[in-house]
């Protein structure tokens, strides 16, 4: 049998500064969109019960999304210089990403109001923080089912509030764009794809290394998914 590469400090330094340019490199694409006024931007709602201002903000997705990117691009390159930091640096980054990504998400798809976008924000940010915490204890007790089942029904819960709009949209003939809807379960599958992802490496089936690269790709994939739809609506001639 052939032995399993041994990652070496210098390998994985390389490693970490390699995600970091690539997410870098998404993350100007995002700025240099919202600087151009290619985007387009989402509003903040606040509901009073006498009477509130309405729609009284904005986000812009271009720029939003990029700081989804330069939170992993900031990440890696903490963990490439501080690696005994790495799995707090990560679990923070990622928390952040799930967070920012379904707070886009559930704009996009008709959510409006600051209260239910803060909520979906920290529910899916703190979800996360489950998986750190199981992560961290040793590995015959990581592998218990109870903390990442409970972690992942709190994960789910602000998808549920997504997956309402999208069917009340299509029951009253007001759906969001199809771009939406197609990398809002995009956005939902890679999500999921990191549960998984974490759920192997606790059971001890996934090794260190693998596991980091394949978070790597998938937060990248949350990055560009996030990037075709800044360009989507703004420009669609651009992706045809």
């Amino acid at each position: 049998m052939t032995p399993t590469p041994v990652t070496t400090p210098a390998r994985a330094r390389s490693i970490e500064l390699l995600a970091a340019a690539a997410h870098l490199v998404v993350a100007v694409a995002l700025v240099t969109l919202s600087l151009g006024g290619a985007s387009i931007v989402l509003p903040v709602a606040l509901s009073l019960p006498g009477g509130g201002p309405g729609a009284f903000s904005g986000v812009d997705l271009a720029a939003a999304a990029a700081v989804v990117l330069l939170v992993s691009a900031a990440a890696r390159a903490v963990v490439a210089v501080r690696p005994e930091r790495g799995r707090a640096v990560r679990a923070l980054e990622l928390s952040q990403v799930s967070g920012i990504s379904l707070f886009l998400v559930a704009q996009l798809n008709g959510v409006a109001e600051a209260g239910a976008l803060i909520l979906c924000y920290a529910v899916a940010a703190a979800a996360i923080g489950v998986l750190w915490l199981q992560g961290r204890a040793p590995l015959e007790q990581r592998g218990s089912a109870w903390p990442y089942s409970l972690g992942a029904a709190i994960a789910i819960v602000p998808w549920g509030v997504v997956a309402l709009y999208q069917v009340v949209g299509l029951a009253v003939g007001a759906p969001p764009p199809p771009l939406v809807r197609v990398l809002t379960i995009v956005v939902l599958l890679l999500a999921a794809a990191l549960w998984l992802v974490e759920r192997r490496w606790q059971l001890g089936l996934l090794a260190d290394a693998r596991a980091e690269l394949v978070r790597t790709a998938l937060t990248l994939g949350t990055g560009i998914a996030l990037l075709v739809l800044a360009v989507g609506l703004a420009r669609p001639s651009a992706l045809l």
